[in-house]
């Protein structure tokens, strides 16, 4: 069948422009600058009413991502009451544990930028996991509900995990994947729907997302 999901990376944070220290503050709580929500209401221009009233749209619980998606359907002129909205913790972020993750750098090129488990966190491959059920749940419900759209509001690696996922890439291509910028448009579906695919598989592309510097 045909499927086009766009999934849009939260916009610019505190934490991201070292307002707050998720460790300390809990990273869940972490919530959008000034900039962030203008990004979130500038993408929600750029998907548009069209889209977004036809598609199922799916939300990190994270404070920073419900905050995005209030500024999309913003910046859409959407209501919420016209929208079909889930809230799924599989799409939260990867959890980096509660120690300096900066510290492990180091040692995360050792053991594989895929494999490394923060300490008293996760890696991307449990990140990976958990979006292989929730790409299950996702398809299961697109099919119920008759829709062939969606829209994910989630994380950068959680982004990466789930198009890693849905097109069946090497962990040395998940490994040259940049990370999203705030508010990107990651966009996947078939490969005559998407212009300049950085990644194909069978039908399906993707685009929207770069290569690593």
């Amino acid at each position: 069948m045909s499927m086009l999901i766009k999934l849009i990376r939260h916009g610019q944070s505190s934490s991201n422009v070292g307002d707050v220290n998720p460790a300390v503050t809990g990273d869940y709580s972490v919530g959008l600058t000034p900039l962030g929500s203008e990004q979130a209401r500038r993408a929600g221009e750029l998907l548009g009413p069209d889209f977004l009233t036809q598609a199922l749209v799916y939300c990190s619980p994270y404070y920073r991502t419900r905050e995005t998606l209030a500024g999309v359907m913003e910046g859409a002129r959407v209501e919420a009451a016209n929208v079909r909205i889930f809230e799924d913790p599989r799409l939260r972020e990867v959890d980096p544990g509660y120690t300096d993750w900066q510290s492990q750098q180091a040692v995360r090129e050792t053991h594989g930028w895929f494999y490394y488990r923060f300490q008293g966190g996760e890696s991307p491959a449990d990140c990976y996991d958990r979006t292989s059920g929730f790409l299950e749940s996702l398809m299961r419900q697109a099919e119920r509900k008759g829709t062939r759209q969606a829209l994910v509001v989630t994380h950068g690696l959680t982004i990466r995990c789930f198009v890693m996922r849905f097109l069946h890439l090497s962990v040395e291509q998940f490994d040259v994947m940049a990370n999203p910028a705030n508010c990107d448009i990651i966009s996947l579906g078939l490969k005559g729907e998407i212009e300049q695919p950085l990644f194909t598989s069978g039908k399906w592309a993707v685009g929207g997302l770069r290569l690593r510097e």
